[in-house]
């Protein structure tokens, strides 16, 4: 049984009016208490589970919540609702990891870009130019593969959209979602799934 935490006090009496709010206003300031919500529920819920990989599972309950709010209809309280996608993305990357083992590379870590420029630079001249050649073609297949993510999905152009500007050209996820037409939180997933896409097409050599 899900237990329901006191100290979290969002969403309040008005669950309906905030539900109808939501769905009608990809920019109210309900999304973004609904993700701080979500967000002290998943560290509360998985601290056993490293803390980029909590907010993996924080950026695939919201893209949940906002994929399926508008077919919300009130059968159970909101926070039920709401902890129930938790715990079943919870559980869903507790067999990731289990399936995966302890040992993860990321594809591309957009945030950390000058961090790797500055190291490249200081590598670069110990490389043979055969080596340069295999990393750029390396390069050029992980970036096949995102948008190869993209295309294989249901809405390839805004997939492809998002790729581009995080993972090319660094842009915060903010920005994207507003050149996208779709929330942060979306983008963040479809970063994060075409990064596991890409990891598993190439048989994690990146």
């Amino acid at each position: 049984m899900i237990e329901i935490k006191p100290f979290l006090p969002w969403p309040g009496a008005d669950e309906r009016l905030i539900v109808g709010e939501m769905i009608r206003d990809r920019l109210s300031k309900h999304w973004e208490e609904c993700s701080n919500f979500v967000r002290r529920c998943v560290y509360a819920k998985a601290k056993n589970i490293p803390d980029n990989l909590q907010e993996d599972i924080v950026q695939e309950v919201m893209y949940k919540v906002t994929k399926y709010l508008p077919h919300f209809r009130f059968q159970c309280a909101l926070k039920t609702w709401l902890y129930q996608i938790i715990e079943s993305c919870t559980i869903d990357m507790y067999r990731r990891l289990q399936h995966e083992g302890p040992y993860q590379i990321p594809l591309v870590d957009p945030l950390n870009e000058s961090d790797r420029e500055d190291e490249e630079s200081k590598t670069s001249e110990a490389k043979s130019a055969e080596d340069a050649f295999e990393i750029n073609e390396a390069i050029r297949d992980g970036m096949a593969a995102l948008l190869e993510y993209a295309n294989i999905h249901s809405n390839p152009a805004r997939d492809s959209l998002i790729i581009r500007m995080v993972i090319l050209e660094g842009q915060t996820y903010a920005e994207t979602a507003i050149a996208a037409g779709c929330n942060a939180p979306v983008v963040g997933y479809v970063v994060r799934e075409a990064q596991r896409y890409a990891r598993e097409k190439m048989g994690h050599k990146l």
